[in-house]
């Protein structure tokens, strides 16, 4: 039996939404299967129960995830070679590397839907943006949403802004975590012991996006809600809009962070 979907570039993107589509019901794990250069990601895929495959796999899946670095698609299309119209679903996770790219990659003819996700798809609690503009049906669309469903929550977002949407949710976590980094450093700073200055922080982060999500109340309704005329919270909010106001204020760096972000994508499409 030929595999139902197969994963090209068993990594953490690959290996997120495998166990999403496990525990989903989407396809059991002797139905998927896994292509891969790196051996030792091989073996992590045979251990979950799925199938090494080659690219003869393909022609008969009907659904095939591109999750290798854009940088090495070229060779991955040259291995997997073409695809035509009635073929697999082609989904890619790719940064930059727009549909119509990899279509011509793939032989001019397969259907190919762009998808963005992030790291919080490896608990489930991901949010990844799908192409709703692709030469694809509306059921090829729904058919990505319903396996990225399985690691979080869907949006469908032109593929023009892709490039904006990686900036924001693919490469967001990241940006928080740094701010977390700083906010430890600072913890320290003011005396408090390195393992708690971490705990603290670390759940401070958490705790408050959990209230965000639970709520459904918008940021600045939360950010209102704790800073009292004149009490600590102020005082340290005042600091920090005067400390980002050399730069334009945190908005202006926050802006520029997710263009510089935005525009690497750009380049990494050309």
């Amino acid at each position: 039996m030929q595999p139902r979907l197969v994963i090209v570039g068993f990594g953490n993107v690959g290996h997120a939404l495998v166990r999403g589509a496990i525990a989903s019901g989407i396809a059991a794990p002797s139905e998927i299967g896994a292509l891969d250069t790196d051996a030792a990601r091989l073996t992590e895929a045979n251990a979950m129960g799925l199938r090494k495959v080659d690219a003869s796999a393909i022609a008969s899946a009907e659904l095939v995830v591109l999750a290798v670095k854009p940088q090495n698609f070229a060779a991955a299309a040259a291995q997997i070679g073409a695809i035509p119209a009635q073929g697999p679903l082609v989904v890619s996770v790719m940064a930059g590397v727009r549909s119509h790219s990899i279509r011509d990659a793939l032989g001019g003819s397969a259907r190919v839907v762009r998808a963005m996700p992030n790291t919080p798809a490896a608990v489930r609690r991901g949010i990844t943006a799908i192409a709703s503009d692709a030469a694809v049906s509306e059921a090829d669309i729904v058919r990505a949403e319903q396996l990225f469903s399985s690691v979080g929550q869907t949006a469908r977002v032109p593929e023009k802004l892709f490039d904006a949407v990686t900036a924001v949710s693919a490469s967001g976590p990241a940006f928080l975590y740094r701010f977390l980094e700083a906010w430890t450093f600072a913890a320290e700073e003011i005396g408090l012991p390195p393992e708690t200055a971490r705990v603290l922080a670390r759940e401070t982060l958490v705790g408050a996006a959990t209230l965000l999500a639970e709520t459904r109340e918008a940021p600045e309704v939360l950010r209102a809600k704790v800073t009292s005329k004149g009490g600590t919270t102020a005082a340290g909010m005042t600091r920090l809009d005067d400390a980002t106001s050399r730069a334009g204020g945190l908005d202006v760096l926050m802006v520029e962070t997710l263009r510089a972000a935005r525009d690497r994508g750009a380049e990494l499409g050309k």
